[in-house]
This record gives C-alpha cells, sequence and structure tokens, in this order.
C-alpha cells in the first residue's frame, strides 16, 4: 500500500514540477557563473494551504517510513556540533568532496547538493534570503519529529521548498564548497540563540536544537557523496 501511495505521488510531483517549475536563465557565458537562486516574497502559510500539495504528502510518506529506524539510531547531542572534534570532523569531510564522488541516492548533483548545505545551514545566519514557511503545525509537531525525536534525516524529505533546488540549476563547484566552509566556521561560532535567525519551518528553536539539525542535516547530504 505505501509503495503504490508512494508512486501516486512521485508521479503528482513530477506533473507539479513541470507545471510550475520557474525558467531559469543560463548565466554560463564560458564563465563558471551559476544560475542564480531566486527566491519569492513568502506567501501566506498554514495547514490547509500545505496539505493540497505534493511535498506536504511526500514528506509525510518519508517521515512514516522512518518511525521504525527511528528507534535503532542512537540520538544525536545537539551541543556536540559546537565541540572542536565535531567542527574539525566536518571540515575535513566538505574538504574530502570532490565533483567525483558518486552519488548514493537523490537526483541532486554534486555541486547542486553544497549549494543546498548552503541554503539550509547559512539562511538563518544571514548568508541568504529565505521565505517563512512556517505554520502552526510546522512549528510544533514537525518540529518535535524532525528536530527533538528523529536521530536522523528521512530520506525523501521535501520541506521547505526554499531549500529545493531545480534539477536545471547550475552551481560553481569551488564556491559552493569555500562557502560551505564559512557556513559550517559561522555556524560553530554562533553559540548564542540570538546569533540565530528563526528557521524557515520551525520557526525560533534553541541552541541544542540548531547543534542537532546541523549535524543530522550535513551529515545525511555529505553521506550522499560518500564523504
Amino acid at each position: 500500500m505505501l509503495n503504490y501511495l508512494n508512486q501516486i505521488l512521485v508521479q503528482l510531483n513530477l506533473r507539479l514540477r513541470h507545471r510550475n517549475e520557474p525558467e531559469l536563465t543560463d548565466m554560463n557565458n564560458g564563465t563558471h557563473q551559476a544560475v542564480p537562486t531566486r527566491f519569492t516574497q513568502a506567501k501566506s502559510t498554514s495547514l490547509v494551504r500545505e496539505v493540497f500539495t505534493s511535498n506536504f504528502w511526500m514528506s509525510g510518506l518519508a517521515m512514516l517510513k522512518y518511525i521504525p529506524g527511528s528507534f535503532r539510531v542512537k540520538q544525536v547531542d545537539g551541543m556536540a556540533f559546537f565541540t572542536e572534534s565535531k567542527h574539525d570532523e566536518f571540515r575535513k569531510r566538505v574538504l574530502r568532496v570532490t565533483p567525483a564522488k558518486p552519488r548514493q541516492w537523490g537526483t541532486m548533483s554534486v555541486s547542486q547538493m553544497l549549494h543546498h548545505l548552503n541554503l539550509a545551514c547559512g539562511g538563518s545566519l544571514g548568508f541568504y534570503t529565505l521565505p517563512d514557511e512556517s505554520y502552526f503545525v510546522s512549528r510544533t509537531v514537525f518540529r518535535w519529529i524532525l528536530v527533538d525525536w528523529f536521530p536522523e534525516q528521512p530520506v525523501g524529505l521535501r520541506l521547505p521548498k526554499g531549500f529545493k533546488i531545480s534539477h536545471r540549476a547550475e552551481f560553481d563547484f569551488d564556491f559552493e564548497k569555500q562557502q560551505l566552509l564559512k557556513i559550517v566556521d559561522a555556524a560553530w561560532q554562533a553559540r548564542s540563540p540570538d546569533d540565530w535567525g528563526p528557521h524557515p519551518m520551525f520557526g525560533k528553536i534553541t541552541l541544542a536544537e540548531w547543534g542537532k539539525l546541523l549535524q543530522i542535516h550535513i551529515d545525511y547530504h555529505l553521506k550522499q557523496f560518500a564523504a
């Protein structure tokens, strides 16, 4: 039943993406300048609006599938992110990422993955301007499940939309890699809750929650490219 539902949601998502995906201007003109990410002003977001989107249901399915696995994985100490050992570990792993690294799952290229992490980890530190997609359920139920409960990021999560990368978008690998190193350094030094803006999906979260969220998100995508 889950497989059948998943197939339906995949087809729905492909149709909606084809219909709604914005055209991106190709900026490659002999240089390595990349296609810029477009951000729109946040629309009023609510559970009623989101429940009619494929991203909502596919993310819900991903969370449902991961529940059994969540009991087999050790919980993550959020404050461990701010230790020197964890900081050194993530820097070394980012440095091991190369354009030749094989993708283990998903559809993003390695440069798209780096840009996605930059958006997710750097948006609330002021590196990017992202729309507020939060609503009551995302700030309470989803926050509890994805930040406080789950020790890993479920495969197939599609929220928030501001982190999504168009399949046609191109980014400069060297720039995105160096940018991620800068963001990891800035996040490691951001030891006060006041250093962080609201998360686009979960709203205002604690320092320990930021530490846990960064660890599981960065780890997920570095593993995606065998780093």
